[in-house]
């Protein structure tokens, strides 16, 4: 079972703060790319969980010559091995996740025909995603509220842009100053020659 070419599986993301810059924005032409260093943030938790799981196995496994240099045979030596060896290949799991993150960058690009939401990375194939411009029905402006913060969390309210493509709704941006995001609002509504609804918020 395939998933509808309509269903957004690139580039979604809620943020405070906006993620694609406008490159050229004219009607039916259209090209935004992620600002640098824009999953940076993302990858910190993966490089900080990876650093910890490498020092662990470090750990353990000069726990384990110590105890063969101080006579305790090699079975301690053994056992360190295989238990720091499984946290060392976690640990580079989680950094080259880290790593493949944190040098992501996407783009869009619309012309008179298509759009298409382009993923590479420095890490895998370039991921692709394309529709048709006569299935994109509708822009609209949105108001959601996202969890932000590291040990203290709270909910933020953000303004999403939002696309609809046949009975999906596609999330092109977001930021919490709607200022911020207004660049963008404008350049899709040039390319696309739409109008942007703005849906007020539910409690």
């Amino acid at each position: 079972m395939t998933s509808s070419p309509l269903r957004q599986r690139l580039g979604r993301r809620l943020s405070p703060t906006p993620y694609y810059q406008v490159i050229i924005a004219e009607p039916d032409r259209l090209h935004l790319q992620s600002y640098p260093r824009a999953n940076h943030h993302a990858a910190i938790p993966l490089f900080i969980g990876g650093g910890v799981l490498m020092a662990i196995a470090v750990a353990i496994l000069l726990a384990g010559v110590l105890a063969s240099l101080q006579g305790l045979g090699f079975a301690p030596a053994g056992f360190s091995a295989a238990v720091g060896g499984l946290f060392g290949g976690l640990a580079i799991q989680r950094l080259v996740g880290g790593y493949a993150i944190a040098t992501t960058a996407n783009e869009i690009i619309l012309d008179a025909e298509t759009l298409t939401i382009r993923q590479t990375s420095r890490v895998g194939r370039p991921r692709v995603q394309q529709i048709e411009r006569a299935a994109i029905t509708a822009l609209r402006l949105r108001p959601y509220r996202i969890v932000t913060g590291g040990l203290i969390r709270r909910l933020q309210p953000v303004l999403a842009l939002e696309m609809i493509v046949g009975d999906e709704v596609w999330i092109i941006d977001s930021a919490a100053v709607p200022a911020a995001l207004q660049p963008l609002v404008n350049a899709m509504a040039l390319a696309l020659g739409m109008s942007v609804e703005r849906i007020a918020e539910t409690r």
